[in-house]
């Protein structure tokens, strides 16, 4: 494989190459293990808890390893100068997929692209846990054969973005031709494990 030979395409190639990891990772060191493995039982428990992420540490901690894997590895490939904005290419875009990720659950969209990325994410929360890997882009979903068109998307009252619901509960208008939203607010000690056996088995969560 040929390294680019000008810094901004390899700082290009950086970033497309996280977006194949995203998908990977998401897939099969995060899916597939179903809690074997610390970046599963992380991920799991978000699925299970969708206001559960994982502490900031141990996302430095990730982007350090990969920072520490990718630039030697690429130095001894290419050369350190295109090594260099392979590497930051890449661990910025993984910077830029976790702080996407966050404002998916937390924010509303504000964009076409942010639309589909909730639409997308959410139905892969809520709907199929082993579609729809790609959170940033569904080009990998696609080309594997793994990306559901999400349609209306279906969210459990007592997983619901806070800024999907209005204050009775129901789906703000803005939103109403994405979502809808089924059972009750409420999430007791027993729905809770429920929810928890649920994703650590990659089945969707009960409305």
């Amino acid at each position: 494989m040929r390294f680019p030979s000008a810094p901004i395409a390899a700082i290009v190639a950086g970033a497309a190459t996280w977006t194949a990891a995203e998908y990977g990772l998401h897939r099969f060191a995060m899916h597939s293990l179903r809690g074997r493995g610390l970046a599963s039982r992380e991920h799991l428990s978000h699925h299970a808890d969708v206001t559960y992420f994982s502490p900031a540490s141990k996302k430095l901690l990730s982007a350090a390893a990969t920072t520490v894997v990718v630039l030697p590895l690429a130095t001894a490939l290419a050369g350190r100068r295109r090594a260099i904005g392979f590497t930051v290419g890449m661990v910025g875009t993984y910077a830029g997929y976790e702080v996407a990720h966050r404002r998916i659950h937390t924010h509303p969209p504000s964009s076409a692209y942010g639309r589909w990325a909730r639409r997308s994410h959410l139905h892969h929360h809520f709907g199929a846990p082993m579609r729809n890997h790609g959170v940033t882009t569904n080009l990998w979903d696609r080309l594997f054969g793994s990306y559901d068109d999400p349609g209306v998307v279906t969210v459990p009252r007592r997983m619901a973005p806070v800024w999907l619901l209005d204050a009775r509960g129901e789906v703000r208008s803005e939103f109403a031709a994405d979502y809808v939203v089924r059972g009750g607010a409420e999430r007791d000690p027993g729905r809770a494990r429920v929810d928890r056996s649920d994703a650590f088995a990659n089945i969707a969560p009960a409305v």
